[in-house]
């Protein structure tokens, strides 16, 4: 039995219907949002009338949208009519680890030499209300909150390039990451924290060295939710 993904702002809520300006890229956006929060899960199977129902627009903008997805690497294609979210190697994902370790090591260390005062407290209220999220075992809106800390960094470190080429990267890990947070992962900020020190202190070392630590922690666990993802989809094709 597959997963049937529903795109939604946050947990509990439905997506709203989608107006007619810019449609094309807000109907991109969405399905991307939806990926990117972990809304959509590793073999779910996607349907071009399904997503279209839900966003309330017609086919075509769908269509187009899953197609530039589908050459993302973010969706896969099957067969013609099957669309899916892809199941991760553990190849892809060490490869992708240790770009995330170079890169958001680099927007850590400036960050921490441009970020505000403000803006280090703005980024303390949004680790507050994540911690609020993981108390409450609320993992859809704890993971909105992970993805959103960690793509704060290349902002703060203003490199909007690099925030692009991130973006691109949790795109790919975001269904991933969802799964992870259903385990109830402990410690999850605790190394969040000690960057947000390190910025505060105008450390980039230190805080290169804090953000580093934080995705080097989730490895064993992710590279454990891989293969189990990967012997479900073995047995489901066996069946």
């Amino acid at each position: 039995m597959h997963h049937t993904p529903k795109l939604v702002i946050c947990e509990g809520q439905r997506m709203d219907i989608i107006g007619r300006s810019h449609l094309g890229e807000q109907v991109y956006d969405r399905i991307a949002k939806a990926i990117l929060t972990g809304q959509m899960r590793p073999n779910d199977k996607l349907t071009i009338r399904g997503l279209a129902d839900q966003l309330g627009v017609s086919s075509t903008p769908v269509r187009d949208a899953v197609k530039q997805l589908t050459q993302e690497k973010v969706l896969e294609h099957r067969s013609p009519k099957d669309v899916r979210v892809p199941v991760m190697s553990e190849a892809t994902y060490l490869e992708i680890v240790e770009i995330r370790l170079s890169l958001e090591g680099l927007a850590a260390e400036r960050a921490a030499e441009h970020a505000t005062p403000q803006q280090i407290r703005d980024l303390r209220r949004l680790l507050d209300r994540n911690d609020r999220a993981i108390e409450k075992r609320k993992w859809a809106v704890a993971t909105e909150g992970n993805q959103e800390f960690h793509l704060a960094l290349s902002t703060l470190a203003r490199m909007p390039v690099l925030q692009n080429i991130l973006k691109g990267l949790w795109l790919q890990m975001g269904p991933l990451v969802a799964c992870y947070y259903d385990t109830a992962p402990s410690g999850l900020n605790i190394h969040h924290y000690d960057l947000l020190q390190a910025m505060t202190d105008r450390d980039g070392t230190a805080a290169r060295c804090a953000i580093e630590a934080d995705i080097s922690l989730a490895k064993p666990a992710m590279l454990a939710q891989i293969a189990a993802l990967r012997d479900r989809l073995v047995t489901v094709e066996a069946a």
